[in-house]
């Protein structure tokens, strides 16, 4: 049988995101009734202008991820960080979340997170270059060390919306800028495999960011399709695209479920491991120079 592998339209890669979701949802199912929720939470001073905020999202597995803590910089080391640690996860919590999940760069707030409870689980060499960025995780079903200082309690955490998100974006990534300039906007790799009447049967949905970091959001083969090489051809393709637009190594999260694929495929290195993530699973951070 004939196979036909080309680039995707935004239509295509959406169809094969959902894909690969759905194969994900039946092996680590989503928690009944749950859906995904996005939070803003700010601190403001007397006249209304945002000193600090942050945003939190809970998935549909009760794990909860913390993006864009930002504090302006003359009101830093005051409590106010740690105040908005405390509120997101204490919304995560009442959520019944299980665990939080942040990434943070070197040049950022490793010991800050730390000081709170965080372990680094994976550290990503290189992305920027120079750099270090670590995944990093806490348990919130668990007990804790607690950094509290005291002088949180003196800051009001409210809800922010859409604006508030979009500042706190902009604020840390002008920040991240200054530190690891990105060297080109990001670099879309799609492809998809059709069979001889056309249909999509298989596909792959990632790219290369400005600091030649790589993704793969999505790597589907339709069942009836797999075991023939089809994934491998894809991943060869991928790796090929990312290597002519200046990445020299790919960077992927694999499943105790597919972690086999990768490693046949040459991903032997595993930089980090995350237990009962999704429950029940365990997470691989893997890499592959290319």
């Amino acid at each position: 049988m004939s196979f036909n592998m080309m680039h995707c339209s935004e239509e295509d890669a959406e169809y094969i995101e959902e894909q690969a979701g759905r194969v994900f949802d039946t092996i680590a199912p989503p928690e009944e009734g749950a859906e995904e929720e996005e939070f803003v939470y700010k601190v403001t001073d007397e006249k209304g202008s945002l000193l600090g905020g942050c945003i939190l999202t809970v998935d549909e597995r009760k794990t909860a991820s913390i993006f864009d803590l930002w504090v302006e910089e003359a009101y830093r080391r005051q409590g106010i960080a740690s105040a908005l640690i405390k509120e997101t996860e204490k919304r995560a919590k009442e959520l019944d979340c299980y665990l939080a999940m942040v990434g943070t760069f070197d040049f950022q707030a490793k010991s800050f997170y730390e000081n709170h409870g965080y372990m680094v689980n994976d550290t990503m060499t290189g992305v920027p270059k120079g750099h270090e960025h670590y995944f990093m995780t806490k348990r919130l079903d668990q007990t804790a060390i607690e950094h509290d200082p005291s002088n949180t309690n003196k800051y009001e955490i409210v809800p922010g919306g859409k604006e508030d998100a979009e500042f706190l974006s902009g604020r840390l990534r002008r920040h991240v800028e200054a530190f690891a300039p990105r060297g080109h906007e990001y670099v879309s790799i799609e492809k998809k495999v059709t069979d001889e009447n056309g249909r999509i049967i298989a596909g792959l949905v990632g790219g290369v960011d400005g600091w030649n970091g790589t993704d793969i959001d999505a790597l589907w083969v339709d069942e009836p399709y797999r075991g023939q090489g089809i994934g491998t051809r894809l991943l060869r393709e991928y790796e090929r695209e990312a290597k002519e637009n200046g990445a020299d190594v790919v960077f992927l999260e694999a499943y105790d479920w597919n972690v086999g694929f990768f490693r046949k495929n040459g991903y032997g290195t595993v930089t980090g491991v995350l237990e009962d993530y999704p429950k029940g699973h365990t997470m691989y951070c893997m890499q592959r120079s290319l």
